[in-house]
């Protein structure tokens, strides 16, 4: 199984993938390729790793014709997975990249950008997502991919609890053998 490590993110990290506001001020420019797409805000929940210490991608997806920016609702860090394209269209697997977003960044993702379904790594982790869609197919891509491992030691670094929200949860670090 193809293992990478969780960084934390950075907007210079970052940008070959899109944007990230980190600060309390600052904006992001949504993308439109399509007249017929209409921006969309959605609330959504994302889903937890499945294990302490590591999370476990099975799927990319992708938005061609979009912009998709994601605002956190709960103080909780998350997790952010990417990946490149590769030379046949598709994402480049060797070249996944993950981050770990602290509690209250915004980040927004370029077009065309294979990225993982978000992950929370707290106890909640609802956001409110922005996009453009027109009901096609071509709102979004997803793909099947080969397992691979994100390990999860930047998680507990940051992580600061929220003070009605108890102490942080903490992802021991665990090697994963194939």
């Amino acid at each position: 199984m193809h293992e990478i490590v969780a960084a934390p993110i950075s907007a210079h990290a970052f940008e070959p993938f899109g944007d990230v506001l980190l600060e309390d001020a600052g904006s992001l420019t949504p993308w439109n390729g399509r007249s017929s797409a209409e921006g969309v805000l959605e609330k959504l929940a994302a889903a937890r790793p499945a294990h302490d210490g590591r999370h476990v991608l099975t799927l990319l997806e992708r938005h061609v014709h979009s912009t998709q920016a994601f605002f956190p609702l709960d103080p909780e860090p998350y997790l952010v997975v990417t990946a490149p394209d590769g030379p046949e269209g598709g994402p480049d697997l060797q070249g996944l990249v993950a981050f770990v977003a602290p509690a209250g960044a915004v980040i927004q993702y370029r077009p065309g950008v294979w990225h993982a379904p978000m992950t929370t790594l707290g106890r909640s982790g609802r956001f409110a997502m922005h996009v453009f869609k027109d009901g096609s197919d071509a709102d979004c891509e997803f793909l099947p991919i080969p397992p691979a491992a994100v390990r999860l030691e930047a998680a507990q670094r940051a992580h600061v609890p929220h003070p009605e929200s108890g102490p942080a949860p903490t992802f021991p670090t665990t090697l994963i053998k194939e």
